[in-house]
């Protein structure tokens, strides 16, 4: 085993401990934490990406998108405390591997090697985080411009099955399933097996089951609406396993996008 895998493997515990107290179960958040760090590469530039651990500038916190996201940072700043020479910048991609790993998801690879920035002169600009308000277009720009195809969006979509929207943070309420700290491919299943209706309340358009306990996003309600996205929301469903082999290579390539060279060499030597 090398020595990453073995350093990376104890970080991850400590960042469990963190993120899983009496108090509840914050793996979703340190999902959306690495998912928001990770999701402003641009392939075309090579900006963005989880290199750095720019969030930490108020220029990119500020962007709406990442609204509540300064209680994941904060739940494990004393991870670098225990940790001092390994960068904000891995040890936020760690979180998000050890939160999908730790509510019964897929081992998530995550290579060594991220070098945090020092300003915020290298803060990717606002607004190229997903908008859910958007549909199967929106989706397709955001994740074509980091180098994601069809079956890969579909796939990180499925992260939806962790977690609830809150009104405060994003605007939307309400989870996507009935036990959102449980990583599977309900999610899939639901979007094709409820029904979903606008609900009428005073926020923005979302979609309620029958129930009116659970919800979907217009940007959710698009992989089924489109021809190119829903067969892979049928296989999926039907497949856990194909979903889990495809989300840990697709959120394993999230996480690396726009990283040092010296990470993948890190990846593969854990291998």
């Amino acid at each position: 085993m090398s020595a990453d895998k073995v350093t990376a493997e104890a970080v991850k515990e400590e960042i469990v401990g963190k993120l899983v107290t009496p108090a509840g179960n914050a793996c979703p958040l340190g999902v959306r934490l690495a998912w928001h760090s990770a999701g402003t590469y641009d392939k075309n530039d090579g900006t963005g990406g989880t290199n750095g651990a720019t969030m930490r500038y108020e220029m990119e916190a500020n962007d709406g998108a990442n609204a509540g996201l300064e209680k994941a940072r904060d739940m494990v700043v004393a991870v670098k405390t225990k940790y001092p020479d390994m960068s904000i910048s891995d040890i936020w991609a760690l979180t998000g591997a050890a939160a999908v790993e730790k509510t019964g998801g897929p081992k998530i690879p995550v290579g060594l090697g991220r070098v945090d920035q020092t300003d915020c002169t290298k803060c990717p600009p606002n607004g190229r985080l997903p908008d859910a308000t958007q549909g199967a277009q929106h989706l397709r720009d955001v994740f074509y411009r980091q180098g994601f195809n069809d079956q890969e969006i579909v796939a990180l979509s499925g992260a939806h099955t962790l977690g609830s929207c809150h009104k405060d943070r994003s605007g939307f309420e309400g989870p996507w399933t009935n036990d959102p700290t449980k990583f599977d491919n309900s999610y899939f299943t639901n979007l094709l097996e409820l029904e979903w209706t606008p609900r009428e309340w005073d926020g923005p358009l979302q979609y309620q089951d029958p129930s009116g306990e659970l919800m979907m996003l217009p940007t959710d309600l698009a992989l089924i609406q489109d021809e190119k996205f829903k067969p892979f929301v049928e296989l999926y469903a039907k497949d856990q396993e194909a979903f889990f082999k495809d989300f840990s290579a697709a959120f394993s390539k999230l996480l690396s996008n726009g990283c040092p060279a010296s990470v993948m060499k890190s990846m593969e030597a854990m291998a």
